[in-house]
């Protein structure tokens, strides 16, 4: 048997107590930050769950649904201009700095709402190769959309986006009266969902963490916050064209279309307390972003079939 002095189980006394104030003392630190987060999220959505509704839509007619399918586009832009702290990447106070998550997730929805407003209006808006793209699109695209997302000075990138949406707003009061055109052809679908998995949408994404584990925690998180951007926008996007156009399920890919859904959103809903290189590091992300295309290039090989 072991027998302790006095002075030596004072120190493990001592020692002990020390212990169990720094667990403590660790413990409350996680919960503020937890605590913070949560109710931040109150404030300002940090994740989401759901793609765009889109409703019944088995009655509507083609003007209907690019009325519907340029609102998906755009769908998570008008959210966050609109939302509490609104375009936060060209922020004086809340920017890229100080609430980087949600600026660089800005910055990832308009790469992607940029890219699917030039497909819409160059090959979605048009009649064919030869005709003349819509008048407010093509203004929309190449004068506000083009605006830099952190551009502050006038025109800010705030107010450019803005009226590019007023400018889409022209344009499908247009399809009421015939000065619009809403036509898509198979090879539209196709080229759709080339873009999707290409280099500009899925595939940039997958760029921006291609080297996660080598990367600071500062710079990491924004890569992931960024390429979750783009997957709303995607999300949305295939989910207006998977429901609009039921010749694409009918091609058997209601499974691939429903894994696709479920790693997109994975992504919409990816909010850990904190990242860092190896903790959270991304590489979640990154499968979920590979799966996703994966299933996606499955239905776009099968639109060719």
């Amino acid at each position: 048997m072991i027998f302790l002095s006095d002075s030596m189980l004072a120190k493990l006394r001592i020692a002990g107590k020390t212990i169990v104030v720094q667990i403590a003392l660790l413990c409350a630190l996680l919960f503020m930050v937890w605590g913070s987060q949560h109710l931040y999220s109150f404030i300002d959505k940090t994740t989401f769950p759901n793609a765009v509704a889109l409703g019944d839509t088995s009655t509507l007619d083609d003007n209907a649904k690019g009325k519907l399918m340029i609102d998906a586009i755009t769908h998570q832009m008008r959210y966050e201009l609109s939302s509490t702290f609104g375009w936060s990447a060209n922020d004086i106070v809340f920017n890229r700095w100080l609430l980087d998550n949600r600026a660089y997730r800005q910055y990832g929805v308009y790469q992607a709402t940029k890219e699917l407003v030039d497909l819409y209006s160059t090959q979605i808006a048009k009649l064919g190769a030869n005709d003349r793209e819509s008048e407010f699109l093509y203004k929309a695209r190449l004068n506000s959309f083009a605006i830099d997302p952190y551009k502050f000075w006038f025109p800010s990138a705030e107010s450019a986006y803005q009226k590019g949406l007023a400018l889409v707003e022209q344009y499908k009061a247009g399809l009421d009266t015939g000065k619009s055109v809403y036509n898509v052809r198979t090879d539209d679908i196709y080229a759709a969902y080339n873009l999707v998995v290409g280099e500009k949408l899925l595939g940039y994404a997958l760029g921006l963490l291609n080297n996660a584990q080598n990367m600071p925690f500062y710079t990491l998180d924004n890569a992931i916050y960024q390429a979750q951007g783009i997957a709303l926008v995607v999300r949305d996007f295939i989910t207006a064209l998977y429901t609009l156009h039921p010749d694409i399920a009918g091609k058997g890919n209601k499974e691939n279309m429903d894994a696709a859904m479920n790693y997109l959103t994975r992504i919409a809903t990816y909010d850990p307390l904190y990242i860092t290189a190896n903790v959270n590091s991304g590489e979640l992300v990154i499968s979920y972003l590979l799966f996703a295309k994966n299933r996606l290039e499955d239905i776009r090989d099968s639109i060719r079939m």
